[in-house]
């Protein structure tokens, strides 16, 4: 009986983790999709309220003239390793490609990030690294 339940709570767990992960894996999409679209309030709709209010806005604004400078512009991710610290906190490590068409080319960056998330009324949103 008790490995029964061992069982069934390990396995509730696990499909919470999972679920969450997943939710977060939708966030980041999200995020690589606004680049790509170059649609900034979708992207500033990805941060978390009180990032905004601090070093947020910045980044904000920081690609908002990648935007403006660059016709296109593509970003993908890879090697994502997410894990959910407790309900409400989670972090991100992953490698993103930016890409941009300059001078008829396309130059790109590749870089590994560690991003913090914070679930707020029930949605994850970025809260730091960016």
């Amino acid at each position: 009986m008790f490995r029964f339940i061992f069982i069934a709570i390990v396995f509730i767990i696990t499909a919470c983790t999972d679920n969450q992960t997943q939710s977060i894996h939708t966030l980041l999409e999200a995020r690589n999709h606004s680049i790509s679209q170059q649609d900034i309030e979708e992207y500033t709709s990805l941060l978390d309220t009180s990032y905004l209010k601090h070093q947020g806005q910045h980044k904000v604004a920081q690609m908002a003239q990648v935007f403006t400078r660059f016709k296109k512009v593509r970003m993908d991710t890879r090697d994502q390793e997410i894990r959910i610290i407790d309900d409400n906190h989670a972090i991100c490590e992953q490698t993103y490609i930016l890409k941009v068409f300059a001078d008829g080319d396309w130059r790109k960056i590749v870089q590994r990030e560690q991003l913090t998330f914070t679930k707020t009324d029930g949605h994850w949103k970025i809260s730091g690294g960016l």
